[in-house]
């Protein structure tokens, strides 16, 4: 006889069970008993499930939270997020110099819409004008460096076709020539964001989506949504380490410094630096904070020394000590 039909048969009569009249004194008194304990030690099994509940979780040492470049997107009804924006419309971007004096930076642009800006300074950031590239018909702009000798380089897409190559400046911007070198020494992600070139060959990306991506004629580092990864050429492979909410990186020989959002106790940027090639992310300490600087707009950053200049949204922001105090 199963339980169920048991307790109903028991709950349907109408006068004393036969059941209950075959139970001696003693048996009754046992049954009671058993039932009395059941619902203490059920008592004690809810209490302790609500005491595991309000236990604290183990503490994690707080990362910086998500992205760069591409604007954070809403979080989900009901649940927390940082403050969000519109894409803005000339999406990544990039900054570069040689001495601090003079810097370059430039919009990416893009083909089939908005063609890239290339502006130059010569009062290390104070004041910017446009640069001419209507000769070569600039429309994307894949990355932008400074070579060996100081000598302005892009890699970018040109002309209705979108074909990429690669052009440099001897002065400072004021006229370009083609570079079929430049493609095969100095590394890019593609216009597509769906490969990034080293050494000329494209290898997959470190992650579903890149962010960010700082590439020099011996560096190559990017940055996704959680991952920090530099290109080892050595093992042919990404060095990755979970880092989330990278905005912008710079790489000066060994020293690579990048600026994140989320860091607990600055309100804007933070600056943290690693040494080392490839990078050991995971040592990477914080330095300074780049206060108020806006999370939500798209970034860039280049260092040369003890300097460095973040471009963020409309603002380029200089620190002159390593990235500690930034104005």
């Amino acid at each position: 006889m199963s339980t169920k039909r048991g307790r109903s048969t028991f709950r349907s009569a109408k006068g004393p069970s036969r059941w209950r009249e075959s139970l001696s004194s003693s048996q009754r008194v046992l049954i009671l008993v058993g039932l009395a304990l059941f619902l203490i030690v059920d008592v004690i099994l809810v209490g302790l499930a609500l005491s595991a509940n309000d236990a604290p979780t183990a503490g994690r040492t707080p990362r910086p939270l998500v992205t760069f470049n591409t604007t954070p997107q809403p979080a989900e009804p009901g649940a927390s997020a940082e403050p969000t924006a519109e894409p803005a419309a000339d999406g990544k971007r990039f900054i570069t110099t040689v001495d601090g004096q003079t810097l370059w930076r430039a919009t990416a642009g893009a083909c089939a819409s908005t063609p890239a800006v290339v502006e130059r300074s010569v009062d290390a950031g104070v004041t910017w004008a446009p640069l001419a590239t209507s000769t070569f018909d600039l429309r994307q702009v894949l990355t932008l460096t400074t070579g060996d000798e100081g000598e302005l380089e892009i890699i970018g897409a040109t002309g209705d076709a979108c074909a990429v190559g690669g052009f440099s400046s001897a002065d400072a911007g004021d006229s370009w020539a083609p570079d079929t070198a430049l493609a095969a020494e100095v590394g890019y992600l593609t216009s597509d964001e769906t490969s990034v070139v080293v050494a000329g060959q494209g290898v997959g990306l470190p992650c579903p989506s890149v962010d960010v991506i700082d590439a020099t004629a011996t560096r190559t580092v990017a940055a996704c949504a959680a991952v920090l990864a530099e290109w080892n050429p050595a093992t042919g492979s990404w060095g990755a380490s979970p880092y989330a909410g990278v905005h912008g990186l710079a790489t000066d020989g060994e020293r690579l410094m990048f600026v994140a959002r989320g860091v607990p106790g600055c309100n804007g940027l933070g600056a943290l630096v690693t040494n080392g090639a490839p990078a050991p992310f995971e040592n990477a300490s914080l330095v300074g904070c780049a206060e108020g600087a806006d999370v939500t707009a798209p970034a860039a950053l280049a260092i040369a020394g003890t300097g460095a200049w973040l471009w963020v949204g409309d603002t380029v922001l200089r620190s002159t000590d390593g990235g500690v105090t930034w104005g």
